[in-house]
């Protein structure tokens, strides 16, 4: 990874049938990478996420493919990390299904 900076944030709700196709669905989002590479913030256009464009789909099959832990009532737990080279997911869920 070349800094630090949080390029986005996300909120997803995970219901019962995770794994399936409808299992994650995007709440909220503040992406700041879309305006990041627009202008001009990354090396060449559509390096950040692979020209991919929609960081929030990335995500969602990333959540799908490997939900977070149980957490505890009251908490988000089950952290879980995913980085390659461009990029980094962190995660984690709470008891009612919430995912950021």
């Amino acid at each position: 990874m070349t800094d630090n900076k949080i390029r986005c944030a996300l909120v997803f709700r995970i219901d019962a049938a995770v794994g399936s196709t409808s299992g994650v669905t995007l709440l909220a989002k503040y992406d700041f990478s879309s305006d990041y590479e627009a202008h001009s913030g990354a090396a060449t256009e559509g390096t950040l996420y692979a020209g991919r464009g929609n960081y929030g789909e990335a995500v969602s099959m990333v959540i799908k493919n490997d939900p977070p832990g149980v957490a505890e009532v009251g908490k988000v737990g089950g952290f879980k990390v995913v980085q390659s080279d461009a990029h980094q997911v962190v995660y984690g869920g709470d008891s009612d299904g919430l995912c950021l």
